[in-house]
C-alpha cells in the first residue's frame, strides 16, 4: 500500500455537525409541550427574538425605512421580519454571545446614570424572561434537537429594585375624577375606582364580573372564573372596599354579568387582549392630563393603593391586598414612603449657652 493510500485509509472521519432546531421550532415546540402558559410564552419569545436578533446582527446594514417594516403588520412586514428571526438556527447563541450582548445593551446608554439603570433594568429582564425558557423542567420535555443551553452559567445582574415614587395626590385625583370623569366618561371612572380603590390589575378589573363582588361586606373576591386565570395562586384574594366604594359600585349594577361594559372575553388569547380597551384607553389619556405620565399609567393607581395600605396597615397587608407571592416584590416596587422619617432632636439653643 503507498503512502497517499494509507493516509487516506487512516485519516480521521468528520464528524457531521448536528442540525439544531430553529428559534422558531424551539418556540412553538415550549408552548406545546411545557408548562409556561401560552401568553408567557409569547411574552418570553418576543425578548428571546431581540437577543437572536441582536446577535445575529439582522439589522446590520438596513436603513431606516427597511428597519421600520418590521412593525407593518398590514403588508405583511412583520411577518417577513419574524420569518427571518425565527429560521435562525438556536445555535446561534452560546453563553459567551449572551454576555457579551449584555454588556453591549447596557453601554449604547452611555454615561447617563438615568439611562443606563434603565438599561441595566432591561437587560435584567430579557435574561430572566429567556433564562425561564430554557429551563431545565421545560428542557426535559421538549422533542426538537438542542443546542448547548446558551443561557447555562449567564449571570443576570441586579440592578436593585425599582422602588415606587408617589406622584399622585389621591384625594385630589379622586375629586377630579368625580367632577370630570363620572359624568362624561362613566366606564373609565369605574375603572379608576376598582384600580385605585381595589388595588386591581387591569385584567382583574376587566373580567371582574358581579358574582366576584359582595356589596352586603364590601369585598371583591378575586378568584379563577371562566373568564379570567389568575395571575400566581396568591393573586387570589378577598379585597376589602371602603363604604364609598361600595356604593359607587352599586350604581353601576345592571343586566351584564361583567362589572365593566365591554366585549367578550377571550381567555385563551396569546396577547394582552382587554374586553374593555377602548375604556382603558380613555382612562390613560384622563390621567395624563393629571401629571400621571408614566409608560403604566393605570398600574400607577395600584401601586398607589398599595402604598396606601402599607401606610396604614402594614406591609404584610398591602402584600395581601395586591396579591403578591412575596413580600419582597411589596417592598422593592410597590410601596412608596409616605411617613416623614426624621432626627427630631428639638431647636433651641444647646444647654449653658448664653449671649
Amino acid at each position: 500500500m503507498g503512502w497517499a493510500a494509507a493516509t487516506e485509509k487512516h485519516r480521521p472521519k468528520a464528524v457531521a455537525k448536528t442540525k439544531v432546531c430553529t428559534v422558531g421550532e424551539f418556540v412553538a415546540d415550549v408552548e406545546a409541550h411545557s408548562h409556561i402558559k401560552p401568553i408567557t410564552v409569547r411574552r418570553y419569545a418576543v425578548k428571546l427574538r431581540k437577543i437572536i436578533s441582536d446577535v445575529a446582527e439582522l439589522e446590520k446594514g438596513m436603513k431606516k425605512k427597511a428597519k421600520l417594516k418590521k412593525f407593518d403588520y398590514v403588508h405583511g412586514g412583520r411577518v417577513e421580519w419574524l420569518g427571518r428571526i425565527n429560521s435562525q438556527p438556536l445555535d446561534v447563541l452560546t453563553p459567551e454571545k449572551v454576555s457579551e450582548w449584555r454588556n453591549d445593551y447596557v453601554a449604547k446608554a452611555g454615561s447617563d446614570p438615568l439611562k443606563r439603570k434603565s438599561a441595566e433594568r432591561s437587560a435584567a429582564s430579557y435574561l430572566r424572561c429567556c433564562k425561564a425558557l430554557f429551563a431545565p423542567d421545560v428542557l426535559r420535555v421538549l422533542s426538537v434537537t438542542m443546542p448547548p443551553n446558551p443561557f447555562a452559567g449567564v449571570k443576570v445582574k441586579d440592578p436593585g429594585p425599582q422602588r415606587y415614587r408617589s406622584d399622585i395626590n389621591p384625594e385630589w385625583l379622586l375629586t377630579a375624577a368625580v367632577r370630570e370623569l363620572k359624568p362624561e366618561q362613566p366606564q373609565a371612572f369605574l375603572g379608576l375606582v376598582l384600580c385605585l380603590w381595589g388595588g386591581l390589575r387591569r385584567k382583574e378589573a376587566d373580567t371582574l364580573t358581579w358574582a366576584q363582588v359582595d356589596l352586603v361586606n364590601g369585598q371583591i373576591h378575586i378568584r379563577r372564573t371562566a373568564h379570567f386565570e389568575p395571575k400566581t395562586e396568591e393573586s387570589q384574594r378577598s379585597v376589602d372596599i371602603p363604604q364609598a366604594a361600595v356604593d359607587i359600585l352599586r350604581s353601576y349594577m345592571g343586566n351584564s354579568p361583567f362589572v365593566m361594559e365591554g366585549g367578550d372575553s377571550r381567555p385563551g388569547a396569546t396577547y394582552d387582549y382587554y374586553r374593555c380597551d377602548g375604556t382603558w384607553r380613555v382612562l390613560i389619556d384622563w390621567l395624563k392630563t393629571k401629571g400621571i405620565t408614566q409608560q403604566k399609567a393605570i398600574h400607577s393607581l395600584r401601586k398607589e393603593s398599595g402604598s396606601l395600605i402599607a401606610s396604614a396597615f402594614g406591609i404584610e397587608a398591602a402584600r395581601y391586598h395586591l396579591g403578591h407571592r412575596s413580600i419582597k416584590t411589596t417592598s422593592a416596587h410597590y410601596v412608596s414612603k409616605r411617613k416623614r422619617i426624621e432626627v427630631n432632636i428639638g431647636g433651641g439653643e444647646p444647654p449653658g449657652v448664653s449671649d
